[in-house]
């Protein structure tokens, strides 16, 4: 038989190559060499994954422990913040209202601040601020001066006192007291003879350069007068203090000099006469004497009025 008759040849990397029996060693040893290769190939990546971890862990761990320590520095900044604007807003305000009270009490008031300087600036104040007051029962306001002279005249057939007050228009009043409570009672009793009546209250302008010293201390007759009369109309009871204050409001009044004016001087004669007839009335009780009162007292307004505007 031929050995070279037949030649078996292999393909080894695309090259042919006869197949002998010397060659195996030759072709293992290529196999070999293509895993040894395949496999370096493999090791030589494997490397390359683990580098590229290792590079991005060492970023990953710096940047998480940035976000720890921002998020730990805010926490604890709100804290401290806290704390501060708790101490600030209740232990410095309590601190600071509390000491000037120890103060205070640690240190007395001088008498004569308490007894001489507040009344005088209260009584000043007073005097300035308050004007004079009364309150006035009104039977009409006419236009026409005839009709109301006329309407005036039935009234005081009706024993009721009336004086006019006012050029255009003209009123009529009929009763005064201090206040509207003490003419209610007047006010129901002379219902009965007048047609209309109306209560309301009076309020005079306080200019102190013409409240002469007479001026002051008739004001405080009159307010006396007026409440002792208006109250015995209406069937009330006057006690013995209001007549012993009156008699003394009155010596005031006639102690002060009258200045040289024609109103003053008729204001002065009215309330004079309003005086004798309120005692003439605490002696004899008649009720005539409280109504001639009345129309004194109401003749007096009406000079005061010419003296000082009513307020608007």
């Amino acid at each position: 038989m031929d050995k070279h008759g037949q030649e078996i040849t292999v393909k080894i990397n695309g090259k042919e190559q006869p197949f002998t029996t010397d060659k195996p060693k030759h072709i293992e040893s290529v196999l070999e060499k293509e895993k040894e290769a395949e496999s370096g190939a493999f090791v030589s990546f494997q490397p390359q994954k683990k580098k590229k971890r290792k590079q991005r862990s060492p970023i990953t761990g710096a940047f998480n422990a940035r976000v720890k320590s921002a998020i730990f520095s805010i926490a604890m900044a709100i804290i401290i913040g806290t704390c501060f604007g708790f101490i600030v807003l209740n232990v410095i305000p309590k601190q600071k209202t509390h000491s000037p009270q120890t103060m205070e009490t640690a240190l007395p008031i001088p008498i004569e601040s308490k007894t001489s300087t507040n009344p005088a600036t209260k009584s000043a104040n007073e005097t300035a601020i308050s004007p004079f007051t009364v309150s006035v029962i009104q039977a009409g306001v006419f236009t026409d001066r005839e009709a109301a002279a006329a309407y005036a005249k039935k009234l005081q057939s009706s024993s009721i006192p009336v004086v006019a007050v006012g050029e255009k228009p003209v009123a009529l009043f009929i009763g005064v007291a201090n206040d509207k409570q003490q003419l209610q009672a007047v006010n129901e009793l002379y219902k009965q003879k007048a047609q209309s009546t109306y209560v309301k209250s009076l309020s005079f302008v306080n200019n102190s350069d013409q409240r002469k010293p007479v001026i002051k201390a008739g004001e405080t007759l009159y307010a006396q007068m007026a409440a002792i009369s208006a109250i015995l109309l209406g069937k009330g009871d006057v006690n013995t203090d209001d007549w012993k204050k009156l008699e003394n409001d009155y010596q005031q009044f006639i102690s002060k000099t009258v200045p040289n004016d024609d109103h003053i001087k008729q204001y002065v004669s009215h309330m004079k006469k309003a005086y004798y007839s309120l005692t003439v009335y605490k002696t004899s009780k008649q009720e005539a004497m409280l109504q001639k009162t009345q129309q004194e007292l109401l003749k007096a307004l009406k000079s005061y009025i010419a003296i000082f505007p009513l307020r608007s």
